[in-house]
């Protein structure tokens, strides 16, 4: 998937997800035989602090197809 398209993409998690901006996601592509195409995973990680200065690790992945159409957004807690 071209540079231009992911950055496109990355630009429309940063808006669902404000606290994720100037975190950099993995880019994985990966092929599916089964269906002919290819997925691209982007995982953002980062840490969240609690109330009582506790850091809670959290990841958000959005697997997207080659169009460039986001199929779904997971969260940690």
């Amino acid at each position: 998937m071209e540079a231009k398209k992911i950055k496109e993409i990355i630009l429309r998690i940063y808006q669902r997800y404000p606290a994720l901006r100037g975190v950099s996601p993995q880019v994985r592509e990966v092929f599916i035989p089964e269906l002919g195409q290819k997925r691209i995973t982007l995982t953002f990680r980062t840490t969240a602090i609690t109330e009582n200065n506790k850091r809670i690790p959290k990841w958000i992945r959005a697997t997207v197809n080659e169009q460039g159409k986001i199929l779904k957004i997971s969260s940690s807690k």
